[in-house]
């Protein structure tokens, strides 16, 4: 009995170890160095595996059963420095490199067509680009009548239809890479076409990112934030049009089936247009997503946002080192932390105009979001406003909790009676200096 027993664990162990998704690691340069292996998950990174490469710079990732079917790009960290990424899907398969710093180009994988896709499309779309930037270049050296532009002009339209073959293939492909590199190209503002303009490139960017994007994907992709925040920035300085750019953000989160992914995605927003100073869209977006019930675990930060004080309502009490402040008589109360470039301006601009805010019958309040009170720090200002709240907690502190404050300056304008009017990140927004 106890011979089958044992023989049924190692069959079993046998079967388990078949089933494993396994990567062999060979950097023979880093022979005996620490490393950490993480996975990308949003702006998240899970560790899954830390050890030790052998003596010959050889080690074996086994990839957990709670990952499986894991997707996505991963990090092999040496502890001391050094490293690189690289895609798992599913594969079992050997990366290995002789060299210092390992790079797509000397690096080689064996069994990892994902891999061996991402490193052909970095080498074309990279030399595509050269081409591009160098053919452009000629075409702005040269007057129209000169036989060599025209020979640029050909070699561009050749060098477009490259790209749209090559745009086409990818899109074709059924790889976790090809999605990958399409998110690369996005970052790196390659559009279909080197005869688009600036406008048409950024609309073509748009629609992909609204309407065809794969947001698992991208959650996985180690350029989550990056994605998010370069279309939010494509929206801010070349398509504005703030209806369309919420229109858009609503279209994502509709096509996101991943409640954690939805959640995610929510909060980015939020803190992106929150920065952006749009507030409205903050709290449409904010009531949006409370109201699909799809928020699963969501930060206490965006708990904050969505249930932050809004237009209108009694502004809550805040909390000063003698206990509980109720606001209830004209105030301009003012969020902001020392040494943050935009927050010094709005300090400058404030103490400047000081005579102005208090003639317009304003009380000034301060909330510091401040950890020291290291003068090195940025602190030291000298305002001549009486009200100076600072907790040392920054954002953690129960003021800028109560208000919802993610982003810093912050400004609020309250009524005689106590009630918010509105909510502005520079100083010359409020009007109250005209």
């Amino acid at each position: 009995m106890k011979k089958m027993l044992l023989g049924s664990l190692a069959v079993l162990a046998m079967q388990v170890s078949v089933q494993a998704q396994t990567i062999n690691v060979n950097f023979a340069h880093f022979a005996g160095k620490e490393y950490v292996y993480l996975l990308e998950r949003g702006d998240k990174k899970d560790t899954i595996a830390k050890g030790k490469l052998d003596e010959t710079g050889k080690t074996i990732i086994i990839i957990p059963a709670s990952k499986k079917g894991y997707a996505g790009v991963s990090n092999f960290v040496l502890t001391d420095g050094g490293g690189m990424d690289f895609t798992i899907n599913n594969e079992n398969f050997t990366v290995s490199c002789k060299e210092e710093q390992p790079n797509f180009e000397n690096t080689k994988y064996t069994g990892s067509p994902e891999n061996e896709f991402i490193n052909d499309w970095v080498k074309k779309q990279g030399e595509l680009l050269a081409k591009a930037r160098a053919i452009q270049g000629g075409l702005a050296a040269y007057n129209k009548e000169e036989t060599f532009y025209l020979a640029l002009e050909k070699e561009k339209e050749n060098l477009n239809r490259e790209l749209k073959a090559l745009k086409t293939s990818t899109a074709e492909s059924k790889l976790y890479a090809a999605k990958l590199t399409e998110i690369y190209a996005v970052l790196m503002g390659a559009s279909g076409s080197l005869d688009s303009s600036e406008l048409e490139s950024a609309q073509e960017i748009n629609v992909f990112v609204r309407d065809k994007l794969d947001m698992t994907v991208l959650y996985n992709s180690g350029q989550w934030s990056n994605l998010i925040e370069g279309w939010m920035q494509l929206q801010q300085s070349i398509i504005k049009d703030d209806t369309a750019w919420f229109a858009g953000t609503k279209q994502i989160l509709s096509r996101i089936k991943s409640n954690e992914i939805y959640t995610a995605f929510t909060e980015k927003v939020v803190i992106l247009f929150t920065k952006a100073g749009r507030d409205g869209m903050v709290a449409a977006i904010s009531e949006y997503a409370q109201n699909s019930g799809r928020l699963e675990k969501p930060t206490q930060r965006l708990l904050n946002t969505i249930n932050s004080p809004l237009i209108g309502v009694a502004a809550p009490a805040l909390q000063t080192a003698a206990g509980k402040k109720k606001i209830n008589k004209k105030t301009l109360l003012f969020f902001y932390e020392s040494g943050c470039d935009l927050c010094e301006n709005e300090i400058y601009q404030l103490i400047d105009n000081y005579k102005i805010v208090k003639s317009k019958g304003y009380e000034i309040i301060s909330v510091a979001a401040d950890m020291t009170k290291d003068a090195a720090d940025g602190h030291n200002h000298t305002f001549p406003w009486k009200e100076q709240l600072c907790d040392y907690k920054g954002f953690a502190g129960p003021n800028f909790q109560t208000y919802a404050i993610i982003g810093t300056p912050t400004f609020f304008t309250i009524d005689e009676k106590g009630k918010i009017t509105g909510k502005y990140a520079r100083l010359i927004d409020t009007n109250i200096l005209k």
